[in-house]
């Protein structure tokens, strides 16, 4: 206990928990003066500044670009002679699950299902092209566009902690060029890590907000036991279970073995989804939503629907903008913790491209399964998900499958271990960002990481049992809005630290100083 106490950061550490604690009072006393709260700044948010969430992923685009294509990209994360701390295909899927999570499961079967009634552009209900947006425009939303919000975090800390030797991977410290030494310690400082820390709590509270209700149904079904609000509070157990297991393992032995044990039931459970499915169809939506994609994304990036009622663009695109931007602490730290001995470059377009990837391939075939049960008239699930919510409609779909019951099952374990990798991160990633002196390397203490798990928990169970999956989610698009400023500080700060390290040298001379160390450790190696 005195080396956790020793290692914590007690400012920020304090300050978050007093406010996840008073929220938890008042959500416990006044349940409706805080729903009120959280609704009208969502309003604010969202309807009055919403078009500041499509400008910041403008933004993180045009910044991607930059030090991809730039010199900066050929930087290396390390020492020139450092390996990967982890396989390319650990790595890879370890920034998959930290990222995704059962989120994507549940919403890869009923996003598309929504999208035929609450369509975009205006374009009529249920029609054939309705059909069409609907199983690209998810794919939008978890694609490209979205892994685009992690670049300056994942930049800027990996940068202060592999090329200026940072002892914390606190958002703060990325600001140190910026604004001086000065900012760690200062109370903005502790402030900022503090309002990032409690966006933290808030990203991962909508994962189990929207994964437990669905999870009690497919086991209620299964297992032939009556929904409850009993069973709700196992499946959190549950989930916690995972959760103390992997934590007591650490980052090695925890995550990565979880996270590989979850890579495979992921490829299991989608081949043998896609095998049962209507394959030639699945594949004709996928080839039509892709050609749809490259022919409409300047607009959709830009959509803000400025006469219309702005629904769709309310209820979805600006949802998840500010979604992805409450991940991108966690995603910021963890991609740079996993990251050393990449070049910079390596890894801006290793977690675009794995995360997009992975996130659009349940989008495309469970989604593309969901809009043929309902054009072929198997099953009506645009009712169920109007009348009886996401967990109903996902179990319909599953009994439509051969082998219906060992599908669920699969699906249950599935989602039971993805979400608790996604758990697992951001308790790392917690633990870290309330830490100080940890080297890049090593994990913070097992009780300051068990604490967040508590936290989170405790938090999640609150909103989801007194203002439902709706105020989860509108709790998490508040949160994240001041992230919108912290990036834009992050990207001006890691450009001016690269700056003033490697401003005098040439993409030429860069890529010949990695280069030329590493082909140096070689012939020492030898």
């Amino acid at each position: 206990m005195r080396e956790a106490l020793k290692q914590l950061d007690k400012r920020v550490y304090i300050m978050t928990l007093t406010m996840i604690l008073l929220l938890l009072i008042l959500l416990g006393t006044c349940p409706g003066i805080i729903t009120g709260w959280i609704n009208g700044l969502f309003s604010l948010a969202v309807e009055k500044f919403g078009w500041l969430y499509i400008l910041t992923n403008c933004g993180c685009f045009v910044l991607f670009f930059y030090l991809y294509f730039g010199k900066y990209g050929n930087i290396k994360l390390g020492k020139p002679e450092e390996k990967p701390r982890f396989s390319t295909f650990s790595w890879a899927s370890m920034i998959f699950t930290s990222g995704a999570g059962s989120s994507t499961v549940i919403l890869g079967f009923v996003e598309p299902v929504n999208y035929l009634t609450n369509t975009p552009f205006h374009i009529k209900a249920m029609s054939n092209e309705a059909y069409e947006y609907a199983h690209m425009y998810g794919q939008f939303h978890w694609g490209i566009s979205a892994w685009a919000f992690y670049v300056p975090a994942i930049a800027a800390i990996s940068y202060m902690l592999y090329k200026r030797n940072s002892k914390s991977v606190k958002i703060s410290n990325t600001l140190v060029p910026l604004f001086g030494k000065k900012i760690e310690t200062s109370w903005i400082g502790k402030i900022i890590d503090s309002i990032v820390s409690l966006g933290i709590v808030a990203s991962i509270t909508t994962s189990l907000g929207l994964g437990v209700p669905v999870m009690s149904e497919l086991i209620a079904d299964t297992f032939k036991i009556k929904q409850s609000i009993w069973l709700q509070l196992f499946v959190f157990f549950v989930w916690f279970l995972i959760f103390g297991w992997s934590v007591f393992r650490g980052m090695d032995n925890g995550i990565k073995k979880l996270t590989s044990i979850n890579m495979y039931i992921i490829f299991a459970f989608l081949i043998a989804f896609f095998l049962v499915s209507p394959m030639n169809d699945i594949i004709r939506m996928e080839m039509n939503s892709v050609g749809l994609y490259l022919d409409k994304l300047p607009r959709m990036m830009f959509n803000t629907d400025p006469f219309g009622n702005q629904k769709f663009v309310n209820d979805w695109t600006m949802f998840y903008w500010g979604w992805w931007l409450i991940f991108i602490p966690i995603m910021g730290m963890f991609v740079a913790k996993i990251s050393r001995g990449r070049t910079l470059k390596q890894v801006l377009l290793g977690q675009m491209i794995w995360g997009s990837l992975g996130c659009c391939t349940f989008l495309g075939i469970l989604g593309g399964y969901s809009l043929y049960l309902q054009k072929h008239g198997i099953v009506d699930l645009v009712s169920i998900v109007e009348k009886e919510g996401n967990g109903k409609a996902v179990l319909a779909i599953m009994q439509t499958l051969p082998l219906s019951k060992l599908f669920i099952v699969v699906l249950i374990v599935l989602c039971f271990v993805f979400l608790a990798t996604t758990i697992d991160s951001t308790a790392m990633v917690l633990g870290s960002a309330t830490s100080t002196g940890l080297r890049p390397d090593e994990d913070p203490h097992l009780y300051n990481r068990f604490s967040w798990a508590i936290a989170i928990f405790a938090l999640a169970i609150a909103l989801s049992f007194t203002g439902g999956l709706q105020l989860v989610q509108r709790f998490a698009i508040v949160l994240g809005f001041p992230l919108i400023f912290i990036a834009g500080l992050m990207s001006i700060s890691v450009l001016k630290a690269m700056k003033e390290d490697y401003g005098n040298k040439t993409k030429e001379e860069i890529i010949k100083l990695e280069n030329t160390l590493e082909i140096k450790r070689k012939k020492e190696s030898l």
